[in-house]
């Protein structure tokens, strides 16, 4: 395991493998341990490199820490890996690897998403069914944060996202470790309702990305790639059939090939392609 010592936060990270650099990048509740399945598929051909984003797993983070400092932390790391890299990023990984991807993109090969909760896009975009039904999540969730019901706040947050079943069948450790995670949360839906970057940050981004999502997933979800599917200049879909918000764990052979396939299509020369483009 590697650290990086930021202002407020020291990141914990793995780094395995060798080749051209991958950054993986997880979601809310979770730490790097959700890629473990396609981190081993991808280390035998690549560098590939999986931090615990601030408050999360290894990395230790001041109380409060917020998603700025979580997008900082992308940022720095890139600059660490030295040179350029695959950027990919899940859920709310993938909503952070998009808010970090205008400043990193002379540095990046490509970008995948994996189902990003890039929520404050829905507005512009006025899908009402899938803003009303978002918002209402995050409603609730910061109601039981500011009461302090941190359990029911976990089963109601994994309920939406992962299903009753899920939840019920996860060990009781690990839903231990995502009910104090409850108010690191609730601090993503704020910075992503209040003040994420808005559409015009991302009509410009000409680095290649593949958009990936679940046949099974959210409303929401399935909302905002339709959306980046509109927004961005260099962009494709690639869908998992059967495959809910979880997959790089439920569907990890999927999301490792579709990750394989879109950056294994750009080597270093698409920079100077991609600066010609701009």
């Amino acid at each position: 395991m590697s650290t990086l010592s930021l202002r407020d936060a020291v990141v914990s990270y793995t780094d395995v493998g060798c080749g051209q650099p991958v950054v993986l990048v997880h979601g809310s509740a979770a730490n790097r341990r959700i890629w473990q399945a396609v981190l081993e598929r991808l280390a035998d051909r690549y560098r590939v490199i999986a931090p615990d984003l601030p408050g999360y797993g290894e990395s230790a983070a001041p109380e409060g820490v917020s998603a700025a400092v979580d997008i900082d932390a992308v940022r720095a790391l890139a600059r660490a890996v030295g040179e350029p890299l695959h950027l990919v990023g899940h859920s709310y990984g993938g909503a952070v690897a998009l808010e970090a991807a205008p400043d990193l993109a002379p540095r990046l090969r490509s970008l995948t998403v994996v189902e990003p909760v890039s929520f404050q896009l829905l507005r512009p975009a006025a899908d009402g069914a899938a803003l009303e039904e978002i918002e209402a999540v995050a409603s609730r969730h910061l109601e039981l944060v500011a009461s302090g019901d941190l359990e029911a706040c976990a089963e109601h947050f994994m309920r939406y996202w992962i299903g009753p079943a899920a939840w019920a069948a996860m060990p009781a450790e690990v839903r231990c470790r995502i009910v104090a995670t409850m108010p690191k949360v609730a601090a993503e839906f704020r910075f992503f309702f209040r003040e994420a970057r808005g559409a015009d940050h991302f009509v410009h981004l000409r680095v290649p990305t593949l958009l990936v999502r679940g046949t099974r997933t959210t409303l929401a979800a399935r909302r905002v790639v339709d959306v980046l599917g509109k927004l961005l200049p260099n962009a494709r879909l690639a869908e998992l059939h059967g495959a809910g918000h979880l997959a790089p764990v439920t569907h990890a052979a999927l999301v490792e090939a579709a990750i394989e396939a879109h950056i294994g299509r750009w080597t270093g020369n698409h920079l100077a392609e991609t600066a010609k483009a701009a």
